[in-house]
């Protein structure tokens, strides 16, 4: 987002971006440093932080209602299925997926990454040979011990999977998923519900008008955006970590 964020800075403009802000770490501190310079907010979308689930957990976790955080278990499955011309080009997983759940996990836990592993699979040829993963984990490892596994795949059947377990001392946070409507078919052949929603802008609509509203807020009230420049550097790192680990089937300490 480069050319447009520059472009807005220098007409004083605020600005409101989804992840990545730009490709790696440097080019992230660039870009804020040229808001900064026009006295411009630099706004990064992580929607999970304004999700009133995920940020109940959030805040359960925080405010220590359920003990110490000692492991959590992450999954993202993506639908529908991106088309494979989009993951040939430009669909890296840790850097397409992971962004959103690191940021959160981060957050949730107000801890930071310290060592990352990361593996994955392509389960279509052109994949393979391409060295693109459509299905992959990463195993994070923070600074007060806890350790996170985050799974992803490219695809689900069944509709947009979402869920994170916190699980602590004195007990366990969860985000579930949703489904596209809340029916029950009970009948002679089992017990039946819809498939999950869709996709991200039924999943997270609510937050996405949340994100909006509060940086409307930036706009008119001068209020700071709560996603700092050093999350955005951090998530990219930790997917930076992600992929490195991948290719060389080792451990990345940051």
């Amino acid at each position: 987002h480069d050319v447009v964020i520059r472009e807005a800075a220098e007409h004083g403009l605020h600005i409101f971006t989804e992840k990545p802000v730009d490709e790696n770490a440097e080019k992230i501190v660039d870009l804020f440093d040229v808001c900064k310079k026009h006295n411009a907010q630099l706004c990064c979308g992580f929607q999970r932080r304004f999700d009133d689930t995920y940020k109940a957990v959030a805040e359960a976790v925080r405010g220590k209602k359920i003990g110490e955080p000692l492991s959590a278990s992450i999954f993202f499955a993506d639908h529908p299925c991106p088309p494979i011309e989009f993951l040939l080009t430009g669909g890296d997983i840790f850097m397409d997926l992971s962004a959103h759940d690191v940021d959160y996990i981060r957050w949730a836990l107000n801890d930071e990454v310290v060592s990352v592993y990361a593996t994955g699979s392509s389960s279509d040829e052109r994949l393979k040979e391409a060295g693109v993963h459509d299905n992959a984990t990463m195993v994070m490892t923070f600074k007060k011990g806890t350790v996170v596994t985050l799974t992803m795949s490219r695809c689900a059947t069944y509709g947009y999977d979402q869920r994170c377990e916190i699980f602590c001392t004195e007990g366990l946070a969860s985000v579930g998923n949703e489904f596209a409507n809340s029916s029950v078919i009970s009948n002679v052949k089992g017990v039946h519900q819809s498939c999950l929603k869709h996709s991200f802008p039924e999943r997270f609509d609510a937050g996405f008008a949340t994100e909006l509203d509060e940086f409307a807020k930036c706009i008119t009230d001068g209020t700071e955006w709560p996603v700092t420049m050093e999350d955005c550097i951090a998530t990219q790192k930790i997917a930076d970590a992600a992929r490195l680990s991948a290719d060389r089937n080792e451990v990345v300490m940051l």
